[in-house]
């Protein structure tokens, strides 16, 4: 039996908001890549740099965490690029925006990224990311948006996060699928601005460990 609920999305039964469902593809990762990755504001200014990264400002902003019994919330609040053809979705013409980001971690592939502008405009994703292999999985993505398709138009919003997406997906299907869940084990390093991921893996090794399992590293598998 499943040990948690689906998480709630409020929205979905909110007559303010539309649901969007964007994609649901197969990516050559694994969820705890993405996971993590989801929760890294030192990426942006990299990875995202065609997007909404600002590549003059590298320094992430520190999240705010409290950890919950299903997995973490975490608040901060980014300054981003906000090029011409996002003026719709951001609901200013101004060239940058801040988003202040209320982001939610669902052990042990669901996420939450509730983004909201100073336009009042909010923009909610929730992500799954399946297991369907040692070096695939399935990413689902659900947008909720509180504006009308006379304002910001489905295509655009999903233009929009096409985009980010294949740039998040370009970089961790470089990266190697086998994410190491034991830190001890001190195979890969980590920065402060990591301490979202560093969490994720000691909750999900608790995980195993109180079900009676443990990592299986592909090295021994």
């Amino acid at each position: 039996e499943p040990l948690g609920d689906i998480p709630d999305m409020p929205e979905d039964r909110d007559p303010k908001y539309r649901r969007i469902d964007q994609f649901y593809d197969t990516w050559a990762t694994s969820s705890l890549r993405l996971m993590e990755n989801s929760f890294d504001n030192a990426h942006f200014a990299f990875v995202h740099k065609s997007t909404f990264g600002d590549i003059n400002q590298p320094k992430p902003e520190k999240y705010e965490i409290v950890e919950t019994e299903y997995g973490f919330e975490a608040q901060t609040i980014v300054t981003v690029r906000n090029p011409p053809h996002a003026a719709r979705i951001t609901g200013t013409t101004a060239p940058t925006t801040t988003r202040h980001m209320r982001n939610r971690w669902f052990m042990p592939f669901c996420r939450r990224l509730d983004m909201e502008y100073p336009s009042g405009l909010r923009h909610i994703i929730f992500n799954c990311a399946t297991p369907i292999s040692d070096g695939q999985i399935q990413v689902v993505q659900i947008l909720f948006r509180n504006d009308t398709e006379a304002e910001c138009s489905t295509q655009e919003l999903i233009d929009w996060d096409a985009a980010i997406i294949a740039e998040d997906r370009e970089m961790l299907e470089c990266t190697d699928p086998d994410a190491i869940v034991d830190m001890s084990r001190k195979i890969e390093m980590h920065m402060p601005s990591d301490r979202p991921g560093m969490i994720m893996r000691r909750r999900l090794l608790a995980l195993l460990e109180a079900h009676g399992e443990a990592e299986v590293p592909r090295a021994v598998s």
